[in-house]
């Protein structure tokens, strides 16, 4: 694509133009090639610009003191990254029905929806317009998946599971695998059937190896919009509100609500029957028993420091309660 042809449609003003050359790729400032764009995302870093090999540059306000051709735009992140939609667009597929996928009874299929090598698919599944299910992915009974749906190989989706349009769904995802609960009874562990549903409404992410447990009676919901990161795990009858994103290794038990526009950060844990309100960020590792009602940023994780002075820190700790003692 042309210099000229991504300003236009970028609506981005060209500086330092002197010749419309081929784009064929993007790449970073740092590797960048005579054919590739960038961006500069923060005005600090402004001496990349001249040092890139880049053919141009996304910029917020053009720099006189280099020699690379720059493309004036409001927000020089974004149109870098509506660009790499631009020039690697998604795989595009043969719509089909694989011989080897195994189709359950009274099971509806929309237009253009494409089913890969053994999947199983089990009796009532709605599925919608322009989905694609890769091979080796399960769909259980009475599931419904909605319009322009990407399922990734081996995700498993248990049985009475709703999921909207425009969900993508990574490898290894297992969804509305029962609950972990159990009464005691003759000191033995009995389990407790779990009966509910998981529900997944539009425009979610769900990344690889992420579990979402059905709820006991109720619902598992994740609204629209959220996303969730790889290695993820979401218990029974949890409620996590729209527009957020949970990052890797976080780990929810059951019954707990978090609400819209929230950021869980990596290794975040979350006790059950815990509410947290919206706008709440939680930095990593960070352990939270009690509801946060109010929004804003917390946070207990412990930083890495150096060991030897960690082993005092330690060896301080352990004589706290002689040292208040002595205070006394």
């Amino acid at each position: 694509m042309k210099l000229s042809k991504i300003a236009e449609i970028f609506n981005g003003q060209l500086y330092n133009f002197k010749e419309d050359k081929e784009i064929t790729g993007v790449s970073s400032l740092f590797n960048a090639t005579e054919n590739d764009i960038s961006f500069l995302s923060d005005k600090k870093l402004s001496d990349l610009l001249k040092k890139t090999k880049a053919a141009a540059v996304f910029v917020k306000e053009p720099f006189e003191d280099v020699d690379v051709v720059q493309i004036v735009v409001n927000n020089p992140q974004v149109a870098f990254y509506k660009l790499i939609d631009i020039l690697y667009p998604d795989e595009k597929f043969k719509y089909r029905k694989a011989k080897t996928a195994k189709i359950g009874k009274k099971v509806e299929i929309g237009e253009n929806v494409y089913i890969g090598d053994y999947v199983v698919i089990e009796d009532n599944v709605k599925i919608g317009n322009n989905t694609v299910i890769y091979p080796f992915t399960f769909i259980g009974k009475n599931t419904e998946i909605g319009n322009d749906c990407v399922i990734y190989p081996r995700v498993s989706i248990y049985k009475d599971t709703k999921i909207g349009s425009r969900v993508i769904i990574h490898s290894g995802t297992v969804i509305a695998s029962d609950g972990f609960g159990y009464y005691q009874e003759n000191g033995k562990h009995r389990k407790i059937k779990h009966i509910g549903k998981v529900i997944i409404e539009d425009d979610v992410e769900i990344g690889a190896n992420v579990t979402i447990d059905r709820a006991m009676l109720d619902e598992t919901v994740i609204k629209q919009g959220t996303k969730i990161d790889n290695l993820v795990m979401i218990g029974h009858n949890v409620q996590i509100g729209e527009n957020t994103i949970l990052v890797s290794q976080v780990g929810i038990a059951g019954s707990s609500k978090v609400g819209n526009n929230c950021i869980l950060a990596g290794q975040v844990g979350v006790a059950d029957h815990i509410t947290i309100t919206d706008n709440v960020i939680i930095t990593a590792k960070s352990g939270v028993g009690k509801n946060i009602d109010k929004a804003g940023v917390y946070g207990s994780g412990i930083s890495a420091v150096e060991w030897s002075k960690w082993k005092k820190v330690l060896f301080y700790l352990y004589k706290l309660p002689e040292i208040l003692r002595g205070r006394k």
